[in-house]
């Protein structure tokens, strides 16, 4: 059965929500909500994906000198369903300048059908382009769409192309983790299945051809590696993925037992891009994988660099407690 389309913007259906906007930095931001047992506030919606979008500088916080702030396009992971297929399924979110916290703009987006299960965002290496990537929801979908995004100086985000996922290597499950490399010019589409119930999956590269118009066009021919978790224990060895401009592969594991965890999550340096093979670039596994943090506690969907670079972004979807946004403290030596 074919999806419905929409014929007007996503908005949220979020109801007694009170929405504060932020003239400053043209933001919305939620604030107390009332309830019968008392005053509650409400966590920012799960992150299920996230990519750089621009450091914005010489903001100035109340009583405080000029700093920047990073910018980054999150995803939620809201599904085809009655229950949330009206769900917003992009947002804009700031780093702090002070005690308010992250700010998250959640967005009115057109898209030629509507999102289920967009769990990444892969961004263009030096362009304002990222994929946005629905995941195969476990098998649910028999259509799982690639939809192009741009935005502009202003952080207009537009969707301007989409196209089914490409024929995979492996039969296509359920996909946290997506990122785009540029090598020679040339881009390449990575991806890793989560794989549920396993310490190991494959990372897997091809050709990527993004026209001008917004067509999105995926090569036949496949490069793969194996990945293996070594930590935490349980968890879907790939949750989220980003790749540096020097061809370092990032990517989250996550340990979700349910909506109320406990979670753990780790991320590691588990392969490289490099020069050469068929496809004019393949992928090397790190062996052993490079552990660069623990976050016990966190159940990371999303890894981001800054402009393709270090410091490293964590985004979360912790189920009912809502998304969170992080720099990491890299420990590993040479990190």
């Amino acid at each position: 059965m074919g999806r419905r389309l929409l014929t007007r913007g996503l908005l949220s259906a979020v109801v007694g929500l009170n929405l504060l906007v932020l003239a400053a930095c043209g933001v919305e931001r939620a604030t107390e909500v009332s309830s019968p047992g008392g005053s509650r506030y409400r966590a920012p919606r799960e992150f299920s994906g996230i990519a750089w979008l621009a450091t914005e500088r010489g903001f100035v916080g109340p009583g405080r000198d000029a700093e920047s702030r990073e910018v980054f396009l999150v995803c939620h992971d809201a599904r085809d369903n009655d229950a949330e297929r009206d769900l917003p399924r992009l947002a804009i979110v700031r780093t702090p300048v002070d005690t308010d916290g992250i700010a998250v703009k959640e967005l009115r987006v057109d898209f030629p059908s509507v999102p289920n299960d967009l769990e990444s965002i892969a961004r263009l290496p030096g362009r304002d382009e990222a994929l946005l990537v629905e995941s195969g929801a476990d098998g649910d979908d028999p259509d799982p769409t690639i939809y192009l995004a741009r935005w502009d100086k202003d952080l207009d985000v537009e969707v301007v192309g989409s196209a089914p996922w490409p024929k995979t290597p492996e039969p296509l499950t359920n996909v946290e983790a997506t990122a785009v490399a540029t090598v020679g010019g040339r881009d390449y589409f990575v991806y890793a299945e989560r794989a549920q119930g396993s310490d190991t999956t494959r990372i897997h590269m091809t050709r990527l051809t993004v026209g001008k118009s917004g067509a999105l066009a995926f090569g036949r021919k496949w490069t793969s590696v194996s990945f293996t978790a070594p930590e935490p224990p349980g968890a879907r060895p790939a949750s989220g993925l980003d790749i540096d401009t020097k061809g370092d592969v990032y990517v989250s594991s996550a340990y979700d037992p349910g909506d109320l965890g406990p979670f753990d999550s780790a991320v590691y340096r588990a392969a490289t891009v490099e020069r050469g093979g068929p496809l004019g670039a393949e992928l090397v596994a790190v062996e052993p994988p490079q552990m660069l943090a623990r976050s016990s506690g966190l159940k990371v969907e999303g890894v981001a660099l800054v402009s393709g670079a270090f410091p490293l972004f964590i985004s979360d979807d912790d189920e009912d407690y809502g998304g969170l946004l992080r720099q990491l403290r890299v420990t590993q030596a040479g990190g």
